[in-house]
C-alpha cells in the first residue's frame, strides 16, 4: 500500500513513518506539511492512503480531504490528530478512519486491517 503522510510537526511525520515502515506491505511514498503541498504531492505520488492532519496551517487537513476525495480513483484518508473533536468533520469529508496522538501501534495496525477489508456495498458496485 503507498501511503503519504501529512502533517505540520517534522516530528509526527517521523514518529509515524518509523511506525509504517514496521508494517508488511505500507510504503511511505511522500509527506507534506500542509494541504496545499498535500494536494500537489498526491498528484505526483499517487498514494492508496493518507493519513491527514486536521489542524496545520494554510489549508486544513479536513478541507485537503475534502479536494483529494474528488480525485479519480481517490486515496482512502486517515485522520490522525491530536483533537478529538473533529471526528464528525473528517467522517463527512470521507475519511475512513480517525487516529488520535500519540498514535499507538495498535491503533494503527487496527485502522489500516481496516482499510484492507471490502464491504458488502463496495463488492456489489465492483460487480
Amino acid at each position: 500500500m503507498r501511503v503519504m503522510i501529512v502533517d505540520d510537526e517534522p516530528l509526527a511525520r517521523d514518529r509515524l513513518r518509523r511506525m509504517l515502515s514496521a508494517i508488511d506491505n505500507c510504503t511511505v511514498v511522500g509527506d507534506a506539511g500542509d494541504g496545499e503541498q498535500a494536494l500537489v504531492l498526491a498528484k505526483e505520488v499517487v498514494p492508496d492512503l493518507v493519513f491527514m492532519d486536521v489542524r496545520m496551517p494554510g489549508m486544513d487537513g479536513l478541507i485537503a480531504a475534502q479536494h483529494l476525495a474528488k480525485i479519480e480513483p481517490p486515496p482512502a484518508v486517515i485522520v490522525c490528530t491530536a483533537y478529538d473533536d473533529y471526528a464528525v468533520e473528517a467522517f463527512s469529508s470521507q475519511a475512513i478512519g480517525y487516529l488520535l496522538k500519540p498514535v499507538k501501534q495498535a491503533d494503527l495496525e487496527n485502522v489500516l486491517s481496516r482499510t484492507r477489508r471490502v464491504n458488502k456495498a463496495q463488492l456489489n458496485e465492483l460487480q
